[in-house]
């Protein structure tokens, strides 16, 4: 963000970051996303420019690399953007945050053999806010990293509680792309599971197909050293990327989602029906397992099941539940064909 006098025209020749730098060998380009605030057309106190050019600047970063924009905002968007940030830095300092788990179904017998745990915020006047909301956010104003720390040291008790009564569930949990490049992410993570005493293969951790194959070198790498110690490793969200086939057979990978796009369209579109059924054999051929995401219909289970999609989860089985419902569902037993969305709850 910046604060600056009136002055505009000395700002177009003083923002020259269009020209490469070059490290050693390589050569570089950086971009950036400017707010301006200008003294005292829009505050005349500090604190006020400040908060108007840092909403200006979250505006800019949206319209895409490279861009300013002007404070003051217009009042859709610019106050409330300011007045989210400042309770998303609240959020992040008093941890009002839930994790929230939905069960992954084993398709062939209908028995619960995971669960995938899904943060929300908890706000006192918006209730509970979907990470689609935040985690954005979150990333750009560098808190990723904590709220990460958090969801893995939560969902560890969670699992030692569960295991303790008897209920042995593989739990997975996203990685952003900024957590994934942590440059210290294998040791904050196995520090923490080795602390809760958690075998690492009971979790199991989801990165989307575009993160991986952003720096698919790097990726592997930190995939093939995750995966050493004994965790197990998902590509989410599969087929709404740009994956290379030669990249994603060396990946370190056990899981392969099928987004629910494809899911969502398997009873009335053929096209969708082929490209599950493409990866689900992609899946197979590299010794995957292929795992459908957005199950809301008998239909669709009974498609995936013929197609040899051997897991999934959906609303179909249950909606996203508070940790202490995750007994009921294991008193509950195996989920069968033929039964009622709304019978299960």
């Amino acid at each position: 963000m910046l604060t600056i006098t009136p002055q505009l025209p000395s700002l177009k020749g003083a923002l020259s970051f269009g020209q490469p730098f070059s490290l050693g060998e390589t050569e570089f380009f950086a971009s950036t996303s400017v707010g301006i605030s200008v003294y005292p057309l829009d505050a005349e106190g500090s604190r006020s420019l400040l908060r108007n050019s840092d909403a200006a600047m979250y505006r800019s970063k949206k319209a895409g690399p490279g861009r300013f924009v002007l404070a003051p905002m217009s009042p859709e968007g610019g106050d409330n953007k300011l007045s989210f940030v400042a309770k998303l830095r609240e959020a992040v300092a008093q941890e009002r945050w839930e994790l929230h788990y939905q069960p992954i179904v084993d398709l062939v017998r209908g028995d619960v053999v995971g669960l995938e745990a899904l943060i929300r915020w908890r706000d006192s006047e918006q209730g509970l806010i979907p990470p689609s909301q935040f985690i954005p956010i979150a990333e750009e104003m560098g808190y990723i990293g904590t709220i990460g720390d958090w969801v893995i040291d939560d969902l560890l008790k969670k699992t030692q509680g569960w295991r303790a009564n008897g209920l042995d569930y593989i739990v997975s949990f996203n990685l952003s792309p900024r957590q994934l490049w942590l440059p210290d992410l294998a040791d904050r993570l196995l520090s923490r599971v080795d602390a809760a005493g958690v075998d690492p293969s009971s979790l199991l951790i989801e990165i989307t197909e575009s993160t991986a194959m952003a720096d698919p070198d790097r990726t592997q790498a930190i995939l093939l050293g995750l995966r050493e110690a004994g965790l197990r490793i998902a590509i989410d969200d599969f087929g709404t990327g740009y994956s290379s086939l030669s990249r994603l057979k060396d990946l370190a990978v056990d899981v392969l989602k099928i987004d629910r796009s494809f899911v969502r369209d398997v009873p009335h579109d053929r096209n969708a029906r082929t490209m599950v059924k493409g990866i689900v054999q992609l899946a197979h051929s590299l010794g995957m397992a292929p795992l459908a995401e957005g199950i809301e219909t008998e239909d669709q289970w009974r498609f995936l099941l013929d197609s040899d999609c051997l897991l999934g989860q959906g609303y179909y089985f249950q909606r996203p539940a508070p940790a202490d419902e995750i007994g009921d569902l294991w008193r509950r037993g195996a989920f069968v064909m033929s039964e009622s969305p709304q019978a299960q709850g």
